[in-house]
């Protein structure tokens, strides 16, 4: 079989080797001449012999082991032994993708029988550097035993204060990978944590959606959708404003408009005014009259029962339908409609915003004029 590990890195490889004590010099000779079961026989006597020894020659056997089942039982060896370190470094050494895939799932399968391989991975987490953990991540996903599964849960449910930490998130990966859609209660409780200790917020979020993400060309689970939606509200009531914000533009983005619309007592505490939402809400009548550019706004006050995240649509018609006031002059169509990016505080509001659209509308050259209009109730 094709060598596991480049002829360059055996070099690199072997150099702490050449500490080992003279009484286990014989048992390191020759090595590469050995393979499958006469190999790792071998590295359990140099383990005998001096397991210091076997920590520094181990990387020269790895080179040794042909084939992933020798490289497999050499680690098992090895992690009995509690020669950890060199075994930790070793997936990231294979020159083949294949192999460190394979040996890392079956290592991670090993817990089932071999509980100190939970210690082993556990170890590698605190142990290792961000790139050379990643390459743990199917050791992650294969190692299921009720010991770990708790120790990877509330690593993952408690994340690092910071945006981005490469082995809290392949921790994170690795759940989604076990768990599917049933990941979401748990990464929920990260996004609390994420939430108040600046750590990766919109990536755990970007997660929970990630866990209920159909195949490709398939529909989403409607039962995945609605557990998604559940979860993300009853989080965002916990959180700050701008955070529970950040959760309800992904409901209405996603098509959920009326979970997102749930978030509005916490988006915007206090605004909420007799039952319903203050907005304003602007039709633009603009066109040439006589040479000059006119342009009418004709502004109303929005009232919602809060049943909606976004109400531009539903406002559109009513805006649309007052009378018109430019009725000698080239009008252009359809008119435009603005409506205020969030509730006013009061109703009183408008004008402030409405002040807003005056300027802008003066700046392009036009005199502006302003109706008010009725009062729009939604239902």
């Amino acid at each position: 079989m094709k060598q596991l590990v480049p002829l360059a890195a055996l070099i690199a490889l072997t150099v702490g080797a050449t500490s080992a004590h003279a009484k286990c010099e014989s048992l390191t000779n020759s090595v590469d001449m050995l393979g499958g079961d006469q190999l790792v026989a071998r590295y359990k006597k140099v383990i005998t012999c001096d397991p210091k020894v076997a920590n520094q020659v181990f990387p020269k056997f790895m080179v040794a082991a042909g084939d992933a089942d020798t490289l497999v039982a050499l680690s098992m060896a090895a992690v009995e032994a509690d020669i950890w370190n060199p075994v930790w470094e070793m997936v990231g050494k294979l020159s083949s993708y294949e192999a460190r895939d394979e040996v890392a799932e079956r290592l991670g399968m090993a817990c089932a029988y071999n509980p100190k391989i939970v210690g082993f991975l556990q170890g590698a987490y605190f142990g290792l550097r961000d790139i050379e953990f990643s390459q743990w991540d199917d050791a992650l996903v294969a190692c299921q035993t009720p010991e770990f599964d708790n120790w990877l849960y509330e690593q993952v449910r408690n994340p690092p204060p910071k945006l981005y930490d490469e082995k809290w998130n392949a921790l994170a990966e690795a759940t989604l990978r076990r768990l599917g859609v049933d990941a979401i209660p748990i990464l929920a409780d990260s996004a609390k944590v994420a939430a108040s200790n600046g750590g990766p917020f919109e990536s755990v979020l970007m997660m929970m959606e990630t866990a209920v993400a159909p195949d490709l060309g398939e529909e989403m689970n409607p039962e995945h959708k609605a557990k998604l939606e559940e979860s993300l509200v009853n989080m965002a009531q916990d959180l700050s404003p701008d955070q529970a914000r950040a959760i309800a533009d992904r409901l209405a983005n996603a098509g959920s408009d009326n979970k997102a619309a749930e978030l509005l007592p916490t988006v915007y505490p206090g605004r909420d005014s007799g039952g319903h939402y203050y907005y304003g809400g602007v039709s633009i009548e603009s066109g040439e009259c006589d040479g000059d550019q006119i342009a009418v706004l004709h502004s109303a006050s929005v009232a919602d029962p809060g049943i909606r995240w976004i109400i531009s649509s539903a406002v559109e018609g009513p805006l649309r339908s007052v009378k018109p006031r430019l009725s000698k002059c080239t009008v252009d169509a359809p008119w435009p409609v603005l409506v205020s990016p969030e509730p006013f505080v009061s109703k009183g509001d408008i004008g402030d915003w409405l002040d807003t659209i005056v300027e802008t509308w003066t700046e392009k050259g036009y005199q502006v004029k302003t109706r008010n209009e009725k009062e729009i109730v939604l239902p």
